[in-house]
């Protein structure tokens, strides 16, 4: 017994080991570079961060893959798992030509008092934050040495700068704050800090580590030591005229309600970022890309950042001119949280250029092929596994095999459940198109001919036979009912169609079918009037012609996002503004901010239109007597009231496409010079009618502003007002309008408009009230259209219009094509495979929609043949087993 017992223990002890030391059910996953990755962001913390070197507090470049590049952007195609970094991309962009155009335009000693002051430079950073949730974490102004003149002390003299300024606003975690009861996270929390106050105050010194972009550090490629990194120091003059791009803006002022100060348009000119080529590269582009870097201090999460530089001639003031060049005085920063950015696990290939970190760790089967999915942010299965051509997928699996799937998979699971199965006797797409020769075959109609009569000898009841199977097995069956009569089952069988009104007619809808004819006739109407109303033509159009049906702009709201955002911005730095500044307010040595100034508000609009290609217009416009400037000195004397106080004020400014060159030209009006007052408009009155008296819809947002204690302190204390609240609409607040051709003289383009209300504080201040609405039109050639099917409920012109065949096919949009027809491609459904040898897996949605319009003219075409067909077996193999199997039984059914 006892050796009995002790055989067994040895046993369980030895199977014990061999389960710890052997290989368990996911060992077959090795350690690829996103682990690598992933153990380097683990390992810094917000307790340990700044005690960590910068090499492990930076990640590589190569991390994040398919930046958009400036002079790229409308030759290649970003999809949606790009839409964030093109935005950081965009709004970067955006602020550094309001700044630009700020600085120069006000570039005198008049003009000192009106440049934007603290709080604006504070508030303007916390807009780029706060209205864009999920997609900017951070926003900031960083300036160089010596480059600031501040207006908001009263004890530094005119013509004196600070050493450093640097305003940066990110996304606070204010889960713990008192007066967040549900402990819940608002995204509606903004820290603001002065990033040249406090521990670490020299950001452009080369031992700063924090961030990468502000630095004074040279190309390791240059060994003379004359070209920066990224912006700085721009001290030497390095390619300026390069970096230092000349632009000019028109502009049309006006002081009194219906007409303008002149009839011509003012030019500005400034500069501005760089504007490169189609081959630049590095540091001439206007906007450049960091590596991701841990925000040590700060927001504590790894981050990435699009830069760009803001030009003012420097010095100032001086009256040596030949001595004043523009300079990079500052650097705008829009951060992005890496963990949110799509990675690319696909390998190396078109549309996933090297370099690219995570190129190839995909655990796709040698029989599919993989395709990146969007939505994933940083976490491995941003991806679908489809089968290469010549392959399909098996019976027991519907569609790809999901990477998310593929990841929690066991060994076992994956070396048997992810593979496509291999398609034989596949077809061959002709080269040349057959000519068709239409004659007569004997011998079939004489077959024919013999079997109609054989039936009818046979049955003569088959001449009435019905289509319909189930009808045609209960064609001669009779019953009876409860009285005797007899009943007609193959009548009974068949629905009565009963008309809900006059104009009905019959129609059946057959099994599985999407494509609606009617849909697709409508279609062509609205892209036909989409093609023939132009600049030249729209002058001699009906109103309606203008317009397109709402539900022709199906997929706005989320295809634009990014560019309703922008607009978003502008409302929640006005409403802020409008809300907590008091020009009367002074706290020791920190004056208040001014008023809203004329030229802020154009540099606004100007910029939006400047800083996306998509862009074609974008306005401010404030209600009737809600727009007060500055008077000329401070002062309450009620006889400045008329003076400061405009009727109308409503900046529009739009872009006029050049396709020559590319190089467009950009104009502005103050909307109150126009004849016809844009408040009788119906998108204004709309708009009020809805936010005129209903405040309560509005989010409440926070500012927590962090202020430096003195003019040349390296401590940060609370502003006076801490934390600064105010009230500003969602994205979800504002509205898309229909398509609409902007008939105007201006734009004369297609155009989708979004608007957006702002808010402030009434003359009493004692409440807030509606201020006015900002507007952004987009271009609706962008606008990618929809043609798959979807249910009845969803408002998309152009659903069911898909010429897939549903019954062995689905239908997949395919984006980046625009408002364009066949945006689409037909894969084959669970059971069913591609059945031609063309390196394809799929019908693209060009071809279905040609092949149909040879259909319908009635020339040669291979619509008909545009399906896939039923998969079968690979092989023809006997099955032996199958064989007695079946034998058994017929001699036992025999016996």
């Amino acid at each position: 017994m006892g050796t009995l017992h002790n055989t067994l223990t040895v046993a369980f002890w030895c199977l014990v080991a061999c389960t710890i030391v052997g290989a368990g059910p996911f060992s077959w996953m090795k350690k690829d570079s996103f682990d690598e990755i992933m153990d380097r962001m683990t390992a810094v913390t917000a307790e340990n961060c700044r005690s960590k070197p910068r090499s492990e507090l930076e990640l590589p470049r190569e991390a994040v893959s398919h930046v958009p590049v400036y002079n790229k952007l409308l030759s290649n195609v970003y999809f949606a798992n790009r839409s964030m970094l093109l935005h950081m991309h965009n709004l970067a962009h955006q602020r550094a030509f309001y700044y630009s155009f700020i600085y120069q335009r006000m570039n005198t000693s008049f003009d000192f008092e009106h440049q934007p002051g603290l709080m604006y430079l504070y508030m303007s950073a916390a807009a780029d934050v706060s209205a864009s949730p999920g997609w900017i974490n951070g926003s900031s102004l960083l300036f160089d040495n010596n480059c600031v003149y501040p207006n908001w002390y009263t004890t530094v003299d005119f013509n004196t700068t600070l050493p450093l300024f640097g305003p940066r606003a990110w996304r606070a975690d204010d889960y713990n704050e008192p007066t967040n009861w549900l402990r819940e996270p608002t995204n509606r929390t903004i820290d603001v800090e002065d990033y040249a106050a406090g521990r670490v105050t020299n950001y452009t010194a080369e031992s700063y580590k924090y961030a990468p972009y502000t630095r004074y550090e040279y190309d390791p490629t240059d060994s003379r030591q004359e070209k920066p990194l990224f912006w700085w120091p721009d001290n030497k003059g390095y390619k300026d005229s390069l970096r230092k791009y000349t632009y000019s803006v028109g502009i049309k002022f006006s002081n009194q309600t219906g007409k303008f100060i002149r009839e011509d348009y003012e030019g500005i000119p400034f500069f501005g970022p760089p504007q490169p080529g189609q081959s630049d590269k590095d540091i001439t582009l206007p906007v450049l890309f960091t590596k991701p870097y841990f925000d040590c201090g700060r927001s504590n999460r790894w981050i990435t950042t699009m830069t760009a530089p803001v030009v003012e001639y420097m010095p100032r003031y001086s009256t040596y001119i030949h001595l004043r060049r523009p300079r990079f005085v500052a650097v705008v920063g829009i951060d992005g949280e890496f963990e949110r950015i799509d990675i690319n696990q696909c390998p190396i290939s078109e549309g996933n250029d090297p370099p690219n970190t995570f190129a190839g760790t995909h655990r796709c089967r040698s029989t599919t092929m993989c395709e990146p999915i969007s939505g994933y942010g940083f976490r491995r299965g941003g991806y679908q596994c489809v089968c290469l051509p010549g392959y399909y997928y098996p019976w027991w699996h519907d569609g790809p095999f999901q990477g998310w799937e593929i990841e929690q998979a066991t060994q076992e699971e994956y070396e048997y459940g992810f593979d496509c199965l291999k398609s034989e006797e596949m077809r061959v797409v002709p080269i040349q198109t057959p000519e068709f020769v239409s004659r007569g075959k004997r011998s079939t109609d004489y077959l024919a001919n013999k079997k109609d009569e054989f039936m009818y000898v046979v049955n003569p009841a088959v001449r009435d036979m019905s289509a319909n199977p189930k009808l045609r097995l209960i064609a001669n069956r009779k019953r009876r009912n409860a009285e005797g009569e007899e009943i007609n089952v193959a009548a009974a069988y068949q629905q009565k169609f009963v008309s809900r009104y006059a104009e009905e007619t019959k129609h059946v809808r057959k099994k599985r079918e999407a494509f609606e004819e009617e849909y697709w006739h409508r279609m062509q109407d609205i892209r036909q009037r989409f093609y023939n109303i132009s600049k030249e033509s729209c002058k001699f159009s009906e109103a309606y012609e203008l317009y397109l049906p709402g539900d022709a702009g199906y997929g706005v709201e989320q295809q634009f996002e990014a560019q309703g955002r922008t607009a978003l911005r502008l409302a929640h730095f006005l409403s802020n503004f409008l809300q907590n500044i008091d020009e009367y307010e002074q706290f020791g040595n920190l004056k208040g901010d001014r008023r809203l100034n004329e030229t802020h508000i154009f540099g606004e609009v100007l910029a939006i239109v400047m800083g996306d290609f998509k862009v074609l217009g974008a306005g401010a416009y404030f209600d009737r007597y809600k727009f007060r400037v500055s008077p000329p000195v401070n002062t309450t004397d009620p006889r400045y009231s008329n003076a400061i106080t405009r009727e109308y004020f409503g900046p529009y400014s739009w872009r006029i496409q050049n396709p020559g060159d590319g190089l467009d030209a950009f104009r502005a009006i103050d909307s109150a010079g126009l004849e016809k007052p844009y408040t009788d408009e119906l998108w204004f009155r709309r708009m009020k009618q809805r936010w005129a008296t209903n405040f309560h819809a509005l989010k409440k947002y926070i500012d927590k502003p962090m202020i430096r204690s003195s003019p040349n302190s390296t401590s940060s204390i609370r502003f006076e007002h801490y934390p600064i609240t105010y009230r500003a609409p969602s994205y979800e607040d504002g509205e898309w309008s229909r398509p609409e051709f902007r008939c105007d003289g201006r734009i004369d383009n297609w155009v989708a408009t979004y608007s957006v209300p702002f808010f402030g504080l009434n003359s009493l201040k004692s409440q807030i009230e509606f201020k006015g609405i900002v507007t952004i039109d987009v271009e609706l050639r962008y606008l990618d259209i929809n043609q798959c099917p979807a249910d009845f409920y969803v408002a998309n012109a152009f659903k069911n219009t898909a010429k897939c065949d549903f019954r062995s096919q689905y239908c997949v949009p395919l984006p980046g094509k625009g408002f364009e027809q066949g945006a689409y491609k037909c894969e084959c459904r669970q059971g069913y495979e591609y059945p031609f040898k063309d390196l394809s897996w799929f019908f693209h949605g060009q071809t279905m929609e040609e092949e149909y319009a040879k259909k319908l003219n009635g020339e040669p075409h291979r619509y008909d043949t545009l399906r896939c067909r039923i998969a079968g077996a690979s092989s023809v193999v006997a099955n032996i087993a199958l064989i007695m199997f079946t034998s058994i039984l017929l001699l036992l059914k025999k016996w």
